[in-house]
């Protein structure tokens, strides 16, 4: 690419829009630049107000690559609220090598639901396809567990561990070097689909756990993903308690409902996904939040998910669970 590309917006992809930055994207930006959680991985500083404006006015500038070196930043809209939340970024590096970089940001209560992957995806496909990138990088923090585990879930192969590389947060911060080239990126490993068909069983499983509209259609999509004899377990430090699907399902579905459980979610925070043949585990941490009776309540802990293939795909065919203890 020797001249400025200006991709045709919006860019649609199932749930979302990529289109570039407007200036009344501002209360949306602040969600997640104004997040602590969000930006302790992030280069950039924990944002006010002021401050996410201030850089929402770069942003509206970034929808055109003209040279090298330039990024181009656009805001990842879901198509069915209008709501911007998250951001991709391309960076075109290097005309005579033909090397970008990708970079995502996404708004925590939408961390786990596959928009990251959706819209990283599409980035991708237009650095190959339109830019004509041959090779596209990535570096996350050491302990960014969530970003590491999304760009390999894209295909990215780890290429380096730099030790000390920057000097992040008041502190030296190790980064993980991750890279994807054309060639890759178009003869995905075959792996890739039953990994992909997993991650979206566990979205499913996660995804059940969230009050508000919708609680009977995610807990029925939660049921369809289950064997029918599948087996759930909780210990969390009690006798362990054995369920199966329905005992499970059941009295979760009453208390995201009756008012027991309100602005509540889970979310996967970082795991390991093994797969041999018919048969895949997965083990990660997790956390929920929400309000439990009218009072806060967040928590955590481990789970362990396990899945067989059927001739139907794959399907969950037991869970177990141990939550955090109180810390005395």
């Amino acid at each position: 690419m020797h001249e400025a590309f200006r991709p045709d917006y919006p860019i649609l992809t199932p749930r979302l829009a990529l289109r570039p930055h407007r200036a009344d994207d501002l209360d949306d930006l602040l969600e997640f630049h104004g997040d602590p959680d969000v930006v302790r991985f992030l280069p950039w500083p924990l944002r006010d107000r002021a401050a996410t404006n201030a850089a929402l006015a770069v942003k509206l500038d970034q929808a055109t690559l003209t040279e090298p070196g330039r990024w181009l930043v656009l805001a990842v809209e879901l198509r069915e609220t209008k709501t911007v939340i998250g951001e991709v970024l391309l960076k075109w590096a290097s005309a005579e090598h033909r090397q970008g970089e990708l970079g995502f940001a996404f708004g925590r209560a939408h961390h786990g639901r596959g928009y990251a992957a959706e819209a990283a995806a599409e980035l991708l496909r237009l650095g190959f396809e339109d830019l004509g990138l041959h090779r596209i990088t990535a570096v996350c923090v050491e302990g960014n567990e969530p970003s590491a585990r999304l760009l390999r879930r894209l295909g990215f192969s780890q290429e380096a561990r730099l030790v000390d590389n920057v000097w992040f947060k008041g502190g030296w911060a190790t980064q993980l070097l991750f890279a994807l080239t054309e060639d890759d990126w178009r003869t995905p490993a075959t792996t890739s689909r039953d990994e992909e068909e997993i991650n979206s069983l566990i979205r499913c499983y996660f995804d059940a756990f969230t009050s508000g509209p919708g609680v009977d259609e995610r807990m029925a999509a939660l049921r369809d993903a289950m064997l029918p004899g599948a087996i759930i377990v909780r210990t969390c430090g009690m006798t362990p308690a054995v369920y199966d699907v329905d005992a499970f399902i059941e009295p979760r579905r009453a208390m995201l409902t009756d008012g027991t459980l309100t602005d509540f979610q889970e979310e996967a925070r970082s795991g390991r996904l093994d797969l041999f043949g018919d048969i895949a585990q997965w083990f990660g941490r997790y956390a929920k939040e929400g309000r439990m009776h009218g009072a806060p309540h967040t928590g955590g802990g481990m789970k362990s998910i396990q899945f067989v293939r059927t001739e139907a795909g794959w399907r969950i065919s037991a869970a177990a669970w141990d939550d955090d203890r109180p810390q005395r």
